[in-house]
C-alpha cells in the first residue's frame, strides 16, 4: 500500500485499517492527514506532504475581493440589476474553484494527534 492508496480511503476505513494491521493507539481522534502519516509512519511509507499552492488560491481571492468592490459599487443603482447577477454568479464559480484548490492542495499543516473528539468546524461561506 501506498500514499495514493492511503489518501484515497475514507476516514472509517483509515482507523479500521490503522487499528487492523497497526498498532495505533488513538486513531478515533485523529484527523485524515494525521492519521495517514501515522500509518505511514508506522509501516515505513515514505511520508509526503502535500504541498499547497498559495500562489492560484490567492490570486483566485484578489479576483474575489476585485468582483465584491464592483458589485458594491453597481448595487447602488437599481439599473444595473443584470450586471450584478452576472458579479455574484462569477464570484461564487471563483469561490468553488479555490476550495477544489484547497482539496487538491491538502492541509496546511500536518495536526497533532489528539484524544479529543472530532468536532466539526463552523462553515464559512
Amino acid at each position: 500500500m501506498d500514499m495514493k492508496e492511503l489518501r484515497k480511503m475514507t476516514l472509517p476505513k483509515l482507523r479500521e485499517h490503522a487499528k487492523q494491521v497497526t498498532d495505533l493507539q488513538g486513531v478515533m481522534g485523529m484527523e485524515k492527514e494525521a492519521l495517514i502519516q501515522a500509518i505511514a509512519k508506522a509501516k515505513g511509507i515514505s511520508y509526503e506532504a502535500l504541498p499547497k499552492d498559495a500562489g492560484s488560491i490567492s490570486s483566485v481571492k484578489q479576483e474575489i475581493r476585485a468582483l465584491k468592490k464592483q458589485k458594491d459599487e453597481l448595487s447602488a443603482s437599481a439599473e444595473n440589476r443584470i450586471k450584478i447577477e452576472r458579479i455574484r454568479r462569477k464570484i461564487k464559480r471563483l469561490k468553488r474553484v479555490t476550495r477544489r484548490l484547497a482539496l487538491k492542495a491538502g492541509p496546511k499543516e500536518t495536526p497533532q494527534p489528539s484524544a479529543a473528539p472530532e468536532a466539526a468546524p463552523p462553515a464559512s461561506g
